[in-house]
């Protein structure tokens, strides 16, 4: 191999074959791989290990028509564009990349034979910004409804309903914690007393006096209107006897 690129001398080495043609598998794992070279005339290449190298670019492997399955983990890849040519493909493992958005992999939603896909990997600490996404899982399966298995977890068939149960699980475990986390909050401390809110006993007995003294007027100003009708029914009375 010269300066990480792949050549037909190192294809042969690896498999054993005269003609490259001929290749139906490869492991080419950690082998400091940057450029895939040659690798398009595997026409007949169904599976391909490619993991733990420093692979970036994957147009390369668009001729690959009859390849089922790719392991890419552990690379230095951020765009998919290529692998939307690989009709054929069953299984792909992207674990441990730079595949930074959902947007990057909308290119895969074509390959309708597409069953098996893997973007983060738990056991191995490997991953992709991505997954990182609050929304990921749903977005993942929104998008391509007929995935069997994403990320170890199987999403269709016999055996799914486990795997929702432990996903209800351990989201359920998710929210207890964020609730015990935000327990350990020092409580807000009182920014006034609380006396403050309430009316003091000063307040309340002005309160009752001027209410007294309002009543109190009141009253005068009816026994005022009494005394003054009184006196208006005397006046006429007298009138009406002159």
């Amino acid at each position: 191999m010269e300066d990480g690129r792949i050549t037909k001398v190192l294809l042969k080495t690896r498999s054993g074959e005269f003609d490259l043609e001929s290749i139906h598998s490869l492991n080419l794992r950690e082998l400091g791989i940057s450029d895939l070279g040659c690798i398009s005339e595997c026409t007949s290449l169904e599976r391909l290990n490619l993991a733990r190298n420093d692979i970036s670019k994957l147009t390369k492997l668009a001729g690959l028509n009859n390849l089922t399955q790719l392991n890419l983990s552990a690379n230095r890849i951020v765009s998919l564009e290529g692998l939307q040519a690989l009709d054929s493909l069953q299984h792909l493992n992207l674990v441990g990349n730079l595949i930074g958005s959902i947007d990057s992999l909308r290119c895969l939603t074509g390959l309708d034979k597409l069953k098996t896909l893997r973007l983060c990997d738990r056991t191995h600490d490997l991953s992709n910004p991505v997954c990182m996404n609050r929304n990921y899982r749903t977005d993942m399966i929104s998008m391509f409804p007929n995935l069997e298995w994403l990320d170890g977890e199987k999403l269709i068939g016999r055996g799914s309903e486990v795997f929702q149960l432990c996903q209800k699980i351990e989201d359920a475990l998710e929210a207890r914690q964020e609730s015990e986390s935000l327990s350990h909050l020092p409580k807000p401390s009182k920014w006034v007393p609380d006396e403050y809110w309430e009316p003091s006993n000063k307040f309340e007995e002005s309160i009752l006096s001027d209410a007294s003294e309002e009543l109190e007027a009141l009253l005068m100003s009816c026994k005022y209107t009494v005394n003054k009708s009184e006196d208006t029914l005397n006046t006429l009375k007298e009138s009406s006897k002159s």
